[in-house]
């Protein structure tokens, strides 16, 4: 969501006397794990937390790499990249709400950290069949504060098992420092630091344990 899911076009990118800062994350939707849990303090509320795993690729990568083909006048740019990689511990507050005799609602608010890592973005040039040094930005990495809010319904199985549907917002605010290798001319886009919120909706589907108690 946001600026880190857009995608700037290539005319915006391209500068030949001085360089653009562009704000554009490029974050595509992505997959993530998580592993949460909670312990009930009453019939309806407990407190808990949450470990999430997520990766995320890169879009509108074409006009990224036109963008530095028309700055630098060359006949040929091509682009590689690595994906950004997050992770967060959250503790919060859960709620549990019974609907029907094997149907609930749940809902949950938690804050924390989040550890996020920016991708590498190479950028080879070639022209007239002679490569020049490739343009790269480094990957960068910070820890931040982390919430997240969100809401589903649990369909039990067993006893024991259950099904969970849930929807969350989550949010960081990382303020990255990113190092660029030299370039031979000062032209197209280059970013040294990047705040911006780092936001999703995320969707996830489960397996619940409820282990023996009260």
């Amino acid at each position: 969501m946001g600026n880190w899911g857009k995608a700037s076009t290539a005319t915006s990118l391209t500068s030949l006397e001085g360089t653009v800062n562009d704000v554009s994350g490029y974050a595509s939707t992505g997959g993530f794990g998580a592993l949460d849990g909670a312990w009930f303090f009453s019939k309806n509320f407990a407190i808990g937390g949450m470990f999430k795993y997520g990766t995320y690729n890169l879009h509108g990568m074409d006009s990224l790499s036109y963008g530095y083909e028309k700055s630098f006048e060359v006949d040929t740019t091509r682009l590689t990249h690595t994906n950004y990689k997050m992770w967060s511990i959250m503790p919060g507050l859960y709620y549990y709400l019974p609907l029907a005799k094997n149907l609930s609602f749940t809902a949950r608010a938690m804050m924390g950290v989040s550890h996020t890592s920016t991708p590498q973005i190479t950028v080879t040039i070639e022209d007239g069949g002679v490569f020049d040094p490739p343009i790269i930005q480094n990957s960068s990495s910070q820890t931040s504060f982390a919430f997240d809010v969100g809401a589903g319904l649990r369909y039990v199985i067993t006893k024991r098992l259950a099904v969970d549907l849930k929807g969350d917002y989550y949010y960081t605010k990382p303020d990255f420092t990113i190092n660029n290798s030299p370039r031979y001319t000062n032209a197209g886009r280059e970013v040294t630091k990047y705040n911006q919120p780092l936001t999703s909706i995320n969707a996830s589907l489960g397996i619940a344990y409820t282990f023996p108690g009260k």
